[in-house]
């Protein structure tokens, strides 16, 4: 498991990477590029916590399937802006769709994360799974509402990204 990465982006730093989707050499450089310089208008550090974010709060864990939208938003986004997803995922969030994202995440009390966490599906478990996860991963979840609650304030791009 890697380190997962929220950035905010600005209208002219999401056309780049808009404009590069479909292309992983062109995108993967324009990722690089945005971490390595500091393009963004700001990020977020989700360590390894990204993944059993979202399968707690996703039931059908890396699917985005309307019914548990903005629950797969969080980490998924909207669209994959690569196409070879084994090695990277770069996933979009358009401003109108992080403002969504962002209600959402104000609302998730700890005790709820608690239950969708226990509930995830076997599948999804990581071998860290258990109390000390859950906490990790809670923890980490209150930094990505923060960041959110931010970019959607400052009507901002949200891309995330982690290697594999």
């Amino acid at each position: 498991m890697e380190l997962g990465v929220h950035f905010a982006l600005s209208d002219s730093v999401a056309a780049e990477l808009l404009d590069a989707r479909g292309d992983d050499d062109k995108l993967g450089a324009a990722v690089e590029d945005i971490e390595e310089t500091g393009r963004s208008e700001f990020s977020c550090d989700t360590d390894k916590a990204w993944d059993p974010i979202l399968c707690a709060l996703s039931s059908t864990g890396y699917e985005r399937v309307s019914e548990n939208w903005p629950a797969y938003g969080v980490i998924l986004g909207d669209e994959d802006l690569n196409t070879d997803t084994d090695d990277q995922l770069v996933t979009y969030l358009a401003p109108d769709r992080v403002a969504e994202v962002s209600s959402y995440l104000a609302e998730i009390t700890e005790s709820e994360f608690g239950v969708r966490y226990d509930a995830m599906p076997l599948d999804d478990r990581n071998p860290e799974y258990g109390p000390d996860e859950r906490q990790y991963a809670w923890g980490w979840l209150q930094e990505v509402a923060d960041f959110f609650q931010r970019a959607a304030r400052e009507n901002h791009h949200v891309v995330f990204t982690v290697r594999f």
